[in-house]
């Protein structure tokens, strides 16, 4: 898979051929096919290893950190580090380019983003339910902090307005997402722990 997402990456989806990926493994089509059925098919394999190794990575270093603030600035520096990497910047290209009745976009939302995302929704559902956030409509909250982290970074590099985001700008983006998210939702009360996930 990620010699498949390697070839999409450098020569496009539509000039990548099975044979290529085949060829780059140094195998046999015919092996590739007993894998993987269609082009369309490894494409799919491809975005969801590609979204749920990044998903299951930032959820561990979210659940393992004890202060809230902290927690969430790592989560969005994770989440907004693979989400501007080139790769990730490829397959979204990818996917939004292909055809509405080839479901790939779809499924890809639903089968995929959703599933990554409502991992966090459960989190801070979680959260809400030990008052170490107020309540409120979880996924709703999960969405607003992926639009907090975003800011206009993903457009920036989708539309090739800019040239790499710096590290520096990923975490003080990350930082100001969580700050942000811990006004909208933190408790109410100032508590000392009010951000101690414990």
């Amino acid at each position: 898979m990620r010699t498949a997402a390697l070839a999409f990456q450098e020569l496009g989806y539509e000039r990548t051929s099975m044979l290529t990926i085949a060829e780059r493994l140094r195998g046999s089509k015919q092996t590739l096919y007993n894998y993987f059925p269609s082009k369309e098919d490894l494409l799919r394999a491809v975005l969801d290893f590609d979204v749920g190794e990044v998903a299951d990575q930032a959820m561990e270093v979210f659940l393992a950190e004890r202060n809230l603030r902290k927690g969430l600035a790592r989560l969005g520096q994770i989440y907004l580090e693979r989400q501007l990497a080139p790769l990730a910047i490829a397959n979204i290209r990818t996917v939004s380019t292909q055809p509405a009745e080839s479901k790939i976009g779809e499924e890809f939302y639903r089968n995929v983003l959703c599933v990554a995302w409502k991992r966090v929704a459960d989190a801070f559902e979680a959260l809400m339910d030990e008052g170490k956030l107020r309540p409120a409509d979880p996924w709703l909250a999960a969405m607003h902090f992926k639009g907090l982290v975003l800011q206009d970074l993903l457009e920036r590099q989708l539309l090739g307005a800019a040239a790499a985001v710096e590290p520096e700008e990923i975490g003080t983006a990350a930082q100001h997402a969580a700050d942000a998210f811990l006004i909208i939702y933190g408790p109410r009360e100032s508590a000392s722990g009010a951000n101690d996930l414990s």
